[in-house]
This record gives structure tokens, C-alpha cells and sequence, in this order.
């Protein structure tokens, strides 16, 4: 026989949300720092490219970098949502909320490196914190998910009432 899971929420499940509300803090930082000088730095991006890929036409250029900016911003607001929504269902006890909050680590660590690769070329004329920003929202990310598969919340998880 096993021991009685207590039905309290574990204090983990609280901190790991709480890491999570800094990470997207963090990302919403960074997407608003690349917005105030996002003609800057989309005039770099398209620079950099054409230096890099002369032959191509400078409207497929400014394409790119338009759809890469758009993409990030896209990016930015899909993982604010569904953190929100992965934080109330696993709140909320649904082991699903941990599946979902775990698809959104993942992404959120590998965007957020891709990020700043993507504007490595733009970071001269970039607030000096977006060139670390992107490093403090991945480890935060990895950080919060981490906290959801602590064996506290595990067997909590497991214990919960079916529906």
C-alpha cells in the first residue's frame, strides 16, 4: 500500500509558476525592447543579409526579415497564452497543464536562442539588454519546467481524482 497523497497543492507547483511569471516578464521585456527600435534593427537585418546573399533580390530581403520579426512576435504571444493556460490547468490539477507548460519550455528555450542568433547581426543598434535577455528568459524557462516534474508534484499528479 502506498501512501496517502496529501490534496494540497504542492508549494513547488507555486515557485514553478512563479519562475514562470519572470520568464515571461523577461520575454515581454526583450519583444518590447526590439520594438522600439525595430527600424533599426530591421534596417540592419536586411543589411547583413544582402551583404551575405548578394544575388538575392532586395525585396525578398526585406520579406525575410519582415516575416522573422512577425514570426517572433507571433512566437511570444502563443507562449504567453498557453503558459497562462498550462499554469491554471496544472493549478487546477490536470496533468495535461505539465504537458503543456513542458511544450513551452522547450520552445520558449530554443526560440529564445534562435532569437538571438537571428539578431546577432542587429545587436549594435539594440538595447545592450536584448543581447542577454534571451539567455535569462531560456534558463528561467528551463528552470520552471524543471520545478514541474519535482517528485512532490509528480505523485500529486498521479493521485488526483478522476474526473
Amino acid at each position: 500500500m502506498r501512501a496517502p497523497v496529501d490534496d494540497r497543492r504542492p508549494r513547488v507547483i507555486d515557485l514553478g509558476i512563479v519562475v514562470w511569471v519572470f520568464t515571461l516578464v523577461a520575454l515581454a521585456a526583450t519583444a518590447a525592447l526590439v520594438a522600439l527600435d525595430q527600424g533599426a534593427a530591421r534596417s540592419e537585418l536586411r543589411r547583413s543579409l544582402a551583404s551575405d546573399n548578394p544575388t538575392t533580390a532586395p525585396r525578398d530581403i526585406a520579406n525575410t526579415v519582415d516575416i522573422a520579426m512577425v514570426a517572433a512576435g507571433g512566437v511570444c504571444v502563443i507562449v504567453l497564452l498557453l503558459v497562462i493556460y498550462g499554469s491554471i490547468r496544472l493549478r487546477e490539477r490536470v496533468i495535461g497543464g505539465r504537458g503543456t507548460l513542458t511544450t513551452m519550455g522547450v520552445i520558449t528555450v530554443v526560440g529564445s536562442i534562435a532569437f538571438w542568433t537571428v539578431l546577432s547581426p542587429a545587436r549594435d543598434v539594440l538595447n545592450p539588454a536584448v543581447t542577454f535577455l534571451p539567455f535569462v528568459v531560456a534558463v528561467l524557462a528551463a528552470v520552471a519546467t524543471g520545478l514541474m516534474f519535482t517528485g512532490d508534484v509528480t505523485r500529486w499528479l498521479k493521485a488526483a481524482p478522476t474526473r
